[in-house]
């Protein structure tokens, strides 16, 4: 049985800050992807699927890691936040397993390939189908909404318990910036 801590290691931390930073970067060239006809949409486009594998690939270790290495729960939580938590923290890692996947479905549906940062190329396992590349495509696309929503709802919390709680939920998260005392 793993050892609950009452915060979070230099692991579990790179790996929030590494996803966060990742989904943002997805995001970003997710918003200025040109039309298909542009001469840049190509590379573009590389880079938005590349950054949405990595998202891929570290929030499947960060949920291993978060199984192997449980952080005790918040005890300032009221019941509703407690809820709250939980359901926000399950629909984030939903949305980012979904996303990628999807991504990667359509993608592959369209007969595109996945070029990992113009490294690895790994084809395109699937036959073309247009019919039903649409509706993963639509999955898509509300996942980024639902980024939108449950990340700012993530980040709102999290503000909220540092500057009105004060209870230290978002320090959890947050590189120690003093040394800490023996014993912690």
């Amino acid at each position: 049985m793993a050892r609950v801590s009452g915060h979070y290691g230099v692991a579990a931390k790179l790996l929030h800050w590494a996803v966060a930073l990742l989904v943002l970067a997805s995001l970003l060239y997710a918003w200025s992807l040109p039309r298909r006809s542009a001469p840049d949409y190509g590379i573009v486009l590389l880079w938005h699927k590349s950054f949405g594998m990595a998202v891929l690939v570290l929030i499947a270790i960060r949920l291993i890691w978060r199984h192997a290495n449980p952080v005790a729960p918040v005890t300032t939580l009221t019941p509703l936040e407690s809820r709250a938590s939980r359901t926000t923290h399950a629909l984030l890692y939903a949305i980012m397993l979904v996303l990628p996947i999807s991504g990667y479905l359509f993608s592959s549906l369209e007969g595109q390939h996945l070029d990992l940062f113009g490294l690895v190329d790994l084809g395109s396992p699937l036959a073309t189908d247009r019919g039903l590349s649409r509706p993963i495509e639509a999955v898509h696309k509300l996942g980024q909404w639902a980024v939108y929503g449950v990340v700012g709802l993530h980040a709102l919390a999290a503000l909220y318990h540092h500057f009105i709680k004060r209870d230290g939920v978002l320090a959890r998260m947050l590189p120690r910036m003093a040394r800490a005392p023996a014993g912690d």
